[in-house]
Formats: structure tokens, C-alpha cells, sequence
């Protein structure tokens, strides 16, 4: 760790030792804050998460009301220093700066319940030779309480990122990454039967890619783009009332807006998912769902082999003790592909953090991760690692205060991939 970061996180110590006494309330461990689903996902499993009041913590937005809505606008800014920009192998060390606006929008009705999510965010790095990176997104959510036992839920969703330079499906040449849309859609329909309960939903999620340039001429990526159609039944039964077994079928179909892409390949296919779980609600001390099963997506084309893969996914919310917060999340997904001899890919997602409420207004946070992507027909396997220790300090209601160090490293075996890239960072979020 470098001693300017070290210098940095213990002055957050200090001045959090001398602002206020020991946590004693377990309303007050980390998430406090309201939130929404991620746009960037398409995980539906995971719990929603639960709204804690201002009045049961003191540094929690207040946000602003209008009407029957609350508005929790927040603007973080931060810089640090990372020894690989790019994150890809040859990358080159440099300073960087964030800028990330972002609000969430609430309604607070007794019945029925909508939300938006906005969100930037903007890196620059200060080498003068890493491109700056870009995101953006925006989900919108509704619930309609039909009656006491059944709801119906809807989302709709946009979102914007940038290609990965380690991605063999990256356009070669590339004078810089070309964008990535994605807008996504879902229906849901909830409710139980006695003991029993069920859900019916159906999603649409679209996949834009940008065309990129190599030296002023064009790389068209207009092949690529498509729709994936997917429809899903899921039945429960509670055999006690924190704990309920599920299994769930989706079936899917994923459709390219050329029947032939620049390789001469029919990549549109039909796909399924099938999977048993456990839903747990045992609050404080557990909460969320696991599940393991298999999922398939074959192709229109018939030189392309299908992808076949056993799925596990699920969060899970652990807190063994009042300051101690573990959340567990992994999630399996089959990646379309543009190579001519790859079908694509299958993704493997899992990460852990760490939470621990040290003080009233200070948590500290250790993580960890792993993805590994296995590409079909051309042997390729990438494991990325991460593992972390950030600190954020609660000033107040309006201020917060982290700071953070991230080690990543990728393995690979392709021998011109690997990298490793040490980041410090200091964020200063000011909200409402």
C-alpha cells in the first residue's frame, strides 16, 4: 500500500474515532442508503432490498419530496492512481479522475410502487494515451399490488459500456473501444396459493454494438446485434416460513437482425434454463436465495456446436454478528460470440464482500472476486481475480468520505493476455 493512501485511510480512522461511540444498533451496518436494482444486470433472483428509514440512522439521505415521490440526487467525484489503465496487458501506469452522477427516484404510496434509477459515470486518465471510459444507465421499476397476495412487477431498463480490450470478440485494429447498448425489459407476475407460490415473467433484453474505427476505416459490428426473448415459471413452497424450495424453468430465443453474420454463420439459436433452489428469509441473520441447475443454448447454424453448462446463482445476506455483514453473490451466463470458431462463451461470475460496521459512521469493507470465461472451439479460458480493502467515513447525512485499494490480476491461456494492475482510490459523495 502506498504511504500517501495509508496516510489517507488512517486520518479516516482518527477522525472517525473522535466523532462518535461504538455501533449498538443493527439497523446501522452497511447498505443503509436506498437502493434500486442494478440496470447492469439481468439477475431477477436476488432479494430486493429493504428500505431503511432516515430515522433509524443519522447519516442516511434524507432525500427531497415531491409529492408522493422522494428524490435522493448524489454526486461522487474521485482520483487515485492505477500502475495498468488500459487493465489489459502492456497497460501503462497513470493518475486518474471520476466523475459519477446519480439519482434515485421513490414513490412513497401505502399501496403500488415505482422507481428510476439514473445514473453517469465519466474516468479520465491524466497518461494522455488511455482513452477515458464512459458508462451510463437507467432502469425504471413499478409494482402493482393486485390484491394482498399477488403483485405484478415491471422493469425496463438501458444501459451503456464499453468494450473490453482482453475480449477475443474486441474488433482488431481498433482505434479505441466501441460502445455497447444494451435496453432491457421484463413482466412479472407474483402470488401464492396457501404454501404455494408462483411467478410467471417474460423479458426482452437487446444488444447494440457501436461499429468501430482502424485507422479511419470503418469495422462494421452491425452482425452482432440482437434480441434475446426469454419466458420463465418459477413455483415455491414454504415448508416453514423462512425457508422455501423453488425450481424454475426459462425457455429463450435469441434473435440476430441479420440471419448471417460476417462469417457466414446463422448465430440465432433457442435456449433453456432449469434449476432448483431455496429462497431464505431468516432476518437479521440470513437472507436471499441459491439455486444450481443446468442451462443449453443451441444455434440456427448447424457447424455451430451448442453451450452446454452447469449453472449456480444466488445472493445470499449473512450477518453472523450486529456490525458484521458477509454477501455472497455468483451468477452463471451464456455470452454470445462473433468468432467463426467459437460458438461463444460461458461465464462464471462470483464475489464476497465483507462488511463491518467499526464505528456508527464508519464501515470497513474487504472484498474479493473471480470470473472466469471459457471460450468455446478455440480453447481460451481468462480468470480474473480482484481482492480489496476500502474504508468509508459518514460525515454526515450530505458527506461521505472512502478510500480504497484494489489488486486485480488475470490469468489466461493465451500467453499475450495476462496482466496485473494495483489501484488506489479516494472518493468524496456528496448527496440529498
Amino acid at each position: 500500500m502506498r504511504p500517501a493512501f495509508a496516510s489517507l485511510v488512517a486520518a479516516i480512522f482518527v477522525a472517525a474515532m473522535l466523532s462518535g461511540a461504538a455501533a449498538e444498533n443493527f439497523a446501522l451496518r452497511p447498505g443503509i442508503v436506498p437502493d434500486m436494482p442494478d440496470a447492469n444486470t439481468d439477475d431477477t433472483s436476488a432479494p430486493p432490498p429493504r428500505r431503511v428509514t432516515a430515522a433509524s440512522d443519522p447519516y442516511a439521505a434524507l432525500g427531497i419530496r415531491a409529492g408522493g415521490f422522494i428524490l435522493y440526487p448524489s454526486l461522487t467525484i474521485g482520483t487515485g492512481f492505477t500502475t495498468n489503465a488500459s487493465a489489459s496487458a502492456g497497460g501503462t501506469p497513470s493518475g486518474f479522475g471520476t466523475l459519477t452522477p446519480e439519482l434515485k427516484i421513490l414513490s412513497d404510496w401505502d399501496r403500488n410502487a415505482v422507481g428510476l434509477d439514473l445514473k453517469g459515470s465519466y474516468e479520465d486518465f491524466f497518461d494522455g494515451t488511455t482513452p477515458p471510459e464512459p458508462s451510463a444507465s437507467a432502469e425504471g421499476t413499478a409494482r402493482i399490488d393486485i390484491t394482498d397476495q399477488w403483485t405484478a412487477d415491471f422493469a425496463a431498463g438501458a444501459t451503456y459500456d464499453e468494450q473490453n480490450v482482453s475480449d477475443p470478440n474486441y474488433p482488431a485494429g481498433a482505434d479505441k473501444p466501441p460502445g455497447v447498448i444494451g435496453l432491457t425489459s421484463s413482466a412479472d407476475l407474483k402470488g401464492s396459493f396457501g404454501l404455494a407460490s408462483f411467478t410467471l415473467g417474460g423479458s426482452a433484453d437487446r444488444n447494440i454494438y457501436e461499429d468501430a474505427t482502424s485507422l479511419g476505416a470503418l469495422i462494421d459490428q452491425g452482425d452482432r446485434n440482437n434480441t434475446d426473448y426469454a419466458g420463465r415459471l418459477r413455483v415455491g413452497y414454504d415448508i416453514t416460513p423462512t425457508l422455501t424450495p423453488f425450481v424454475e424453468g426459462e425457455v429463450s430465443r435469441r434473435v440476430y437482425d441479420r440471419t448471417i453474420d460476417n462469417t457466414g454463420l446463422q448465430r440465432s439459436g433457442d435456449g433453456y434454463t432449469l434449476r432448483a433452489g431455496v429462497e431464505i428469509e431468516h432476518d437479521p441473520l440470513l437472507r436471499g436465495e441459491i439455486s444450481v441447475g443446468t442451462t443449453h443454448q443451441s444455434f440456427d447454424d448447424p457447424t455451430l456446436a451448442p453451450l452446454d453448462a452447469l449453472a449456480f446463482d444466488g445472493t445470499l445476506v449473512w450477518a453472523p454478528t450486529r456490525l458484521t455483514t458477509v454477501t455472497f453473490d455468483g451468477s452463471t451466463s451464456l455470452q454470445p460470440g462473433d468468432l467463426a470458431t467459437s460458438s461463444g462463451s460461458i461465464l462464471y461470475d462470483a464475489s464476497v464482500d465483507v462488511a463491518y460496521a467499526w464505528r456508527d459512521n464508519i464501515t470497513i469493507d474487504l472484498t474479493g472476486a473471480i470470473e472466469n470465461e471459457r471460450f468455446q472451439g478455440i480453447g481460451e479460458v481468462d480468470t480474473t481475480y480482484d481482492a480489496g480493502l476500502s474504508a468509508t467515513w459518514k460525515i454526515n447525512r450530505t458527506l461521505q468520505l472512502t478510500a480504497g485499494y484494489v489488486h486485480e490480476w488475470m490469468d489466461s491461456s493465451d500467453p499475450t493476455l495476462p496482466y496485473q494492475s494495483d489501484t488506489v482510490k479516494a472518493e468524496l459523495r456528496v448527496q440529498r
